[in-house]
């Protein structure tokens, strides 16, 4: 037989004989009695709780009733006599009825006198306005008596009203009486004494009252209590007091004390056949085992990969021998392995032409190659150690910018050890440590070089840039001194042949003046390097310079930001611009944004009438086209400066559609504040 099959049968014997004696003697059937006991009993004691309720409110009514139906009573709601209030109405009255607030009024409602108790019983106050407002609403007819519960100031209050009458019931009613006591903290605890139980009550939420109050009623145990709710109505009939009697489960706990003892007496049980199983599977199982665990420890301390288990048993032990000692072999192997991918990985690095450096979760280097180090002139023990921020001095940058849970790619302005100056690519990534911990893997590249050929570049564009601007002003000063010319000889001349000549050379000099427009903007692309652009902010910009009234733009997709030149809004004003030359009748402008595959796609699309399939790609061309035939040209120059493309996909006689393809790298989403646009 089997080990597996062995060890099943002793702990399944074992289990079933206790379940089998604790399950069936107990638990389904005594217990189960005392808890049905338990919410018999504190349903009775709540039924009591409300009938204690109940007699307050009859006490109430019966004084309701001698002092609403007494002449001097009567005779005082037509007199009004201050004698009556005096007399009748002081504070020891009010102590020996036990009563709290007393309101007398007439048959149109007006309050003829109202009296409270205060806070502290030591005086007597008015009754407050919403109060007598709440009693107002009671009935609309004096002749009839009312009591029960009703709502003021989120408080329950008990009440009882009889119409004003004379002693022999006599009349017609003058008016109305009614008393009112709360139904506070102290009478229930009046009533908890009574029951010798805990006794609470709390007005219904609006949410309990309009859901029907579900999971309220009925009996809630909870630990060693047992909780029962009822739900009383107010005197207009609706739900509104939760009355709940809460009693400690003493009959349950006599039961739980008597479990024990059954318990115990049968633990003992228990322990012989824990103590039988125990030995057999001691000699089954665990011995073995731990000889099995005595040869692994002896493995792992000497750290021979090579050792190998005892196979000689013919069981599940002498199975996993031979799986461990495959295991081994499997581990000898990779380790082997590994040991000579990390020879290759470490030669690799030592000779590669970048930077490279391991930065723990301390923020200082693990460790550095050779080429990091002379970049930053220093050897690669000086760098081990140091903090990545001390490295790369300069510019104050935080940590969590450089060393964050995602790639990162910045450039840097520092410095060499020497005080020499040095700009450096970083490329962060999170890399995994033999630890268990989060490092950071960084590939730093020396862009000096690079930096000073842009700064050369650029101070030579300006230079350019002066040139051009010099030489179209010397120009512009000559076309205007050819147009007075022509001018001049346009009016001094009646010939048709000069003049045909006149105006082709006023046209010629149009078209050279749109050329030295069109260069003054394009001279710009470049010029500056490409910055972070609000994608959003671009076309608000674009489309706030357009003049032209009754037409519709939006923008949907997400919000970015796209690495571009600075002349991205001009890049989309230009394209609004081709739409309203170009595209006749135009009503809407849409930008639509979505990503594919890596790359993000802008769509440019407006309801004209499009661009035909043989001009889809020459509108891109310096002079084609009605007009100057520079717009689209300059769009498409621009966008390219930072590897941007833009095409035409749209359909004739439907609409232009433009797509613009940011590649990845290009372009980072960003959050902002969604704003209607007009």
């Amino acid at each position: 037989m089997r080990l597996y099959p062995k060890m099943i049968l002793i702990i399944a014997c074992t289990f079933f004989a206790v379940m089998f004696v604790l399950l069936f003697s107990f638990e389904l059937t005594i217990m189960d009695s005392f808890s049905s006991l338990e919410e018999k009993y504190v349903e009775r004691d709540l039924i009591r709780a409300e009938h204690a309720i109940d007699e307050e409110i009859k006490r109430l009514q019966q004084i309701a009733t001698d002092w609403g139906e007494w002449d001097t009573t009567y005779d005082f709601v037509q007199s009004r006599d201050p004698k009556y209030i005096s007399s009748n109405l002081a504070l020891s009255t009010f102590g020996a009825l036990q009563i709290t607030s007393l309101i007398i009024q007439d048959l149109n409602g007006s309050v003829i006198v109202g009296r409270g108790v205060g806070e502290r019983k030591d005086h007597l106050t008015g009754v407050p306005t919403e109060l007598v407002k709440a009693v107002m609403q009671i009935s609309s007819t004096p002749q009839e008596k009312h009591s029960g519960i009703l709502e003021w100031n989120n408080s329950a209050w008990v009440f009882a009203q009889n119409p004003i009458l004379t002693t022999h019931q006599g009349g017609p009613s003058r008016g109305t009486i009614t008393v009112l006591n709360p139904l506070d903290q102290d009478k229930l605890s009046d009533i908890s004494d009574q029951l010798l139980q805990n006794v609470t009550a709390r007005i219904l939420t609006p949410e309990e009252r309009s859901q029907g109050y579900p999971d309220l009623s009925g009996s809630q145990i909870t630990g060693d209590t047992i909780l029962s709710n009822r739900i009383l109505s107010d005197v207009h009939g609706s739900p509104f007091l939760l009355l709940q009697v809460q009693s400690v489960r003493d009959l349950y706990e006599s039961g739980l004390l008597t479990r024990d003892y059954l318990f115990f007496s049968l633990l003992l049980l228990v322990v012989c056949f824990m103590g039988v199983a125990i030995t057999l599977i001691n000699l089954i199982v665990i011995a073995p085992l731990s000889e099995l665990n005595a040869e692994l420890a002896q493995i792992g301390k000497t750290g021979l990969l090579s050792g190998r288990l005892k196979t000689g048993r013919d069981d599940e032990i002498g199975d996993l021998s031979r799986s461990i000692n495959q295991m081994l072999d499997q581990i000898e192997q990779a380790v082997e392995q590994r040991h000579a991918t990390e020879q290759r990985l470490s030669r690799l690095i030592a000779l590669a032409e970048e930077g490279i450096c391991l930065v723990g979760p301390d923020f200082r280097i693990w460790f550095a190659n050779p080429k990091l180090a002379s970049i930053f002139g220093r050897t690669p023990g000086e760098l081990n150690g140091m903090e990545i921020t001390d490295l790369l001095e300069g510019e104050p940058i935080p940590v969590n910018d450089l060393l964050s849970d995602q790639s990162v790619h910045l450039e840097l302005h520092t410095r060499k050890k020497d005080g020499s100056e040095l700009y450096v690519r970083v490329v962060s990534a999170p890399y995994p440590l033999d630890t268990g911990q989060e490092g950071h893997l960084c590939v730093i590249s020396d862009i000096t070089t690079f930096k000073d050929n842009e700064k050369a570049l650029l101070l030579s564009n300006k230079k350019l840039s002066l040139l051009g601007s010099m030489t179209r002003h010397d120009i512009v000063n000559q076309l205007t001194t050819i147009r007075g010319m022509l001018g001049l000889v346009h009016r001094k001349t009646t010939d048709e042949v000069i003049l045909n000549l006149v105006e082709a050379a006023e046209e010629a000099a149009d078209r050279v003046n749109k050329h030295i427009e069109f260069s003054k903007e394009y001279q710009k692309a470049g010029m500056q390097a490409p910055i972070w652009q609000n994608l959003r902010t671009c076309w608000s910009l674009a489309y706030a310079m357009t003049k032209k009234k009754g037409l519709t733009f939006t923008y949907e997709g997400g919000d970015y930001e796209i690495f571009a030149d600075q002349l991205l809004q001009k890049v989309f004003y230009n394209l609004i611009d081709n739409s309203l030359k170009h595209g006749k009748n135009v009503f809407y402008i849409t930008i639509h944004t979505r990503l594919q595959d890596k790359d993000l796609i802008i769509s440019y699309e407006d309801d004209g009438e499009g661009i035909p399939e043989n001009m889809k790609e020459r509108v891109f061309e310096r002079g084609v086209g009605s007009g100057t035939g520079w717009g689209l040209f300059f769009v498409r120059e621009v966008l390219s400066l930072t590897g941007i493309t833009i095409t035409e996909q749209g359909t004739f006689g439907i609409g232009a559609r433009f797509l613009i393809t940011v590649p990845e790298g290009g372009y980072r989403p960003v959050e902002v504040m969604q704003v209607e646009e007009d």
